[in-house]
């Protein structure tokens, strides 16, 4: 696995829009705001052409977005890579990315989620490039930053590999209201790992691959699929499954689970973390614990859920394709990334 080397103050940043850019509100305000955030703490920021543009559901056609996200990576003045957004249909871009060149040149972290898996799956099962699976760049626009930003900050810098899981966690977005683009998380619910077996204390240790539900069942069976490739070639370590959803239901988790794991990718798993799914409305008498129990217990491997990664912020960052010790007890939990 190649990772990529920490940022310190006065490196640069880029920014790009592979998915959706940010010219609604709240997405354009926080992008403003995060990029002064970023500034004030002696950061250089660059955007590319179309991070503020936004058209049928993409910031530009696929081919112009591949080569924006190129541009930066074959930068070489451009030290770590944010997406501004998720969206739908980034998997278009594929097709245009130039693997080789990515390959060829020292490898920098590339950061987002949700329709970002897209990038974050590909680049570290093609290319044993480590990613970051975690907040995009306009999260970082809120007034106060929340711990979970703060300590992604820590990990650019190299200076925090091990995340918790936090207090609280928020159902009801006010950020979405008018004078309230900037506000902070509203968090209100206890949050509550569960060992989906039931045991007292869950211990793992592996190598971590995964995200959206939603994008890896795009994914699955098509030319860009090297998972099976990935987990023989890390085999030895156990691989471990993070994964998360946002518009798939029940059912679509069922079937995207019975996807999964018909495709073998599953084979080697020594354990999966589930991050809070923002569909979580039970279906007749199915709730979405059982939704992953269903298809995961007999694999007989331990399995964590509700844990703070995904679209039920507020998120920790995960870095794809690290070693990492997970710990879950008591209702909270911890990720220690070993870098190897």
């Amino acid at each position: 696995m190649r990772y990529p080397q920490f940022i310190k103050k006065g490196a640069t940043i880029g920014l790009c829009a592979p998915s959706l850019g940010c010219n609604i509100e709240p997405y354009a305000t926080r992008l403003s705001s995060a990029i002064k955030h970023f500034e004030n703490l002696g950061f250089k920021v660059v955007e590319t052409p179309h991070t503020r543009n936004n058209k049928k559901m993409e910031s530009s056609d696929a081919k112009t977005r591949a080569m924006e996200f190129m541009s930066l990576y074959l930068n070489p003045d451009v030290d770590y890579i944010f997406s501004v957004g998720g969206g739908e249909i980034m998997v278009e871009i594929l097709p245009y990315l130039d693997f080789d060149k990515l390959r060829d040149v020292p490898p920098k972290f590339f950061q987002g989620y949700s329709d970002n898996t897209n990038l974050t799956y590909t680049l570290t099962t093609h290319l044993d490039i480590a990613t970051v699976y975690g907040p995009n760049f306009p999260e970082f626009g809120m007034s106060d930053w929340h711990e979970s930003l703060k300590g992604n900050l820590k990990f650019m810098l190299g200076e925090k590999l091990t995340v918790n899981s936090f207090d609280k966690y928020e159902v009801d977005n006010l950020r979405k209201q008018r004078g309230k683009y900037l506000s902070s998380y509203n968090l209100t619910c206890q949050t509550n790992w569960i060992n989906l077996s039931g045991e007292e204390e869950i211990q793992l240790s592996g190598r971590l691959i995964g995200g959206c539900l939603d994008i890896l069942i795009s994914l699955c069976g098509t030319k860009f699929d090297k998972t099976k490739e990935f987990i023989e070639k890390y085999q030895d370590d156990g691989i471990i499954w993070y994964l998360e959803s946002c518009d798939l239901g029940v059912p679509g988790i069922i079937r995207a689970l019975w996807q999964l794991k018909n495709a073998g990718w599953f084979k080697n798993a020594s354990g999966f973390i589930i991050g809070r799914p923002l569909n979580k409305e039970s279906v007749f008498d199915i709730d979405y614990k059982e939704a992953f129990y269903r298809h995961l217990k007999d694999l007989n491997v331990p399995v964590v859920i509700d844990a703070d990664f995904g679209h039920v912020p507020p998120s920790f960052y995960i870095v794809s394709g690290a070693l990492c010790k997970i710990k879950s007890k008591d209702s909270k939990g911890s990720i220690k990334y070993i870098l190897e």
